[in-house]
């Protein structure tokens, strides 16, 4: 992939996460850190996903024509939000264990 569509990509990413740190607020309020876990890899992001191709189906044009298809969007998307989950993860025991 070059400079242009990670870049491209990262914006998608960026526009997924606010959408789904929202849907897991409840589950880190009343299920702890674990929950949140769980919960942010999966029904956070693909709820994200589901808002964005309900609301939003006319930007995938934008991604096609910068040739990312959706399950490369949608991977490598899945990807970024694995890797947050691990450094969120790490700042959290870091903190913790002061």
């Amino acid at each position: 992939m070059n400079w242009i569509k990670t870049t491209t990509v990262f914006q998608f990413f960026k526009s997924t996460i606010l959408l789904n740190c929202t849907i897991c607020l409840l589950p880190l309020l009343f299920g702890g850190a674990e929950l949140f876990n769980s919960c942010f890899l999966s029904i956070g992001f693909f709820g994200s996903l589901l808002f964005k191709e309900i609301n939003r189906k006319n930007e995938y044009l934008f991604y096609y024509n910068n040739q990312i298809s959706k399950p490369v969007l949608f991977l490598t998307s899945w990807m970024m939000t694995f890797v947050l989950l691990v450094l969120l993860n790490a700042v959290y025991h870091f903190i913790i264990n002061l």
